[in-house]
């Protein structure tokens, strides 16, 4: 799936493709964390980290992904997101 979706040329299509991947599936944070590092803008690596949420495994490792976004702003967000998503 990493391959697949940095074959793709836009942010757009890359966080489409993972998203219908990972509709079906269930993903660990360190492979999530490697499938956010081939999307190219913190706007899109949010929209699929979010999404993402809800299929991962370990989530006590989440914090792993943080690692992937260029601003702390997109940090805070995504642990807004958490919060609010906790029992999801």
């Amino acid at each position: 799936m990493i391959q697949a979706v940095r074959a793709r040329s836009f942010d757009d299509q890359k966080v489409v493709l993972a998203k219908q991947a990972l509709a079906e599936t269930d993903i660990n944070s360190e492979d999530l964390r490697r499938l956010l590092s081939g999307i190219d803008f913190d706007r899109g690596r949010l929209e699929l980290a979010k999404f993402a949420y809800a299929h991962v495994a370990d989530r006590h490792n989440f914090y792993r992904v943080y690692d992937v976004f260029t601003f702390d702003a997109s940090v805070r967000e995504m642990q807004q997101y958490i919060e609010q998503n906790r029992g999801a």
